[in-house]
């Protein structure tokens, strides 16, 4: 393999220049779409939502851009589709729910978007919702890494008060 020689940044040239990394990610987290559903894993009870909950939260969007949306922060390593198989032949409960990755909270950390944690949860919590939606928010589901978990706690969070908030069965 050829080895590159720096450039004036410091990095080869078969490297990304971390500045251009930087401006993509800013870039990935500051479009319309992909921003409401940041904030609506933010401030989802479990940070993880369905397809369905995260359509009614992005609700000026059609469903093609929102699945648009959530494909390319899959794609790109923030979110994960995390899979609840007891769900999987139950009506009325969704199965794949997307929730952040730990990269995805290292990129969220890097660029503040974790401080605005109780302000999400706020907004979720006092936002009136639909029989579906309510029952997809309660809906049994997988756990989160512990790492990712740890980071979206904060302290008065109601769902972190020393009882379970997902179902790991």
């Amino acid at each position: 393999m050829t080895e590159y020689p720096p450039t004036g940044d410091g990095a080869s040239e078969s490297e990304p220049n971390p500045l251009d990394r930087h401006r993509e990610m800013m870039e990935l987290l500051s479009q319309e779409t992909r921003h409401h559903i940041v904030q609506t894993l933010l401030g989802h009870p479990h940070h993880l939502a369905s397809e369905a909950e995260i359509d009614y939260f992005v609700h000026d969007k059609s469903a093609g851009a929102v699945q648009n949306a959530l494909d390319r922060l899959v794609e790109e390593g923030i979110v994960a589709v995390y899979e609840h198989e007891p769900n999987k032949h139950t009506r009325d409960y969704p199965y794949k729910f997307y929730g952040f990755t730990e990269y995805g909270i290292d990129v969220l950390d890097q660029f503040n978007h974790l401080k605005g944690l109780p302000f999400a949860r706020a907004i979720q919590e006092k936002t009136r919702k639909t029989a579906k939606v309510e029952r997809h928010e309660e809906a049994p589901r997988p756990a989160l890494p512990d790492a990712v978990e740890e980071a979206l706690s904060f302290e008065g969070d109601p769902t972190t008060d020393g009882t379970e908030a997902t179902d790991n069965s």
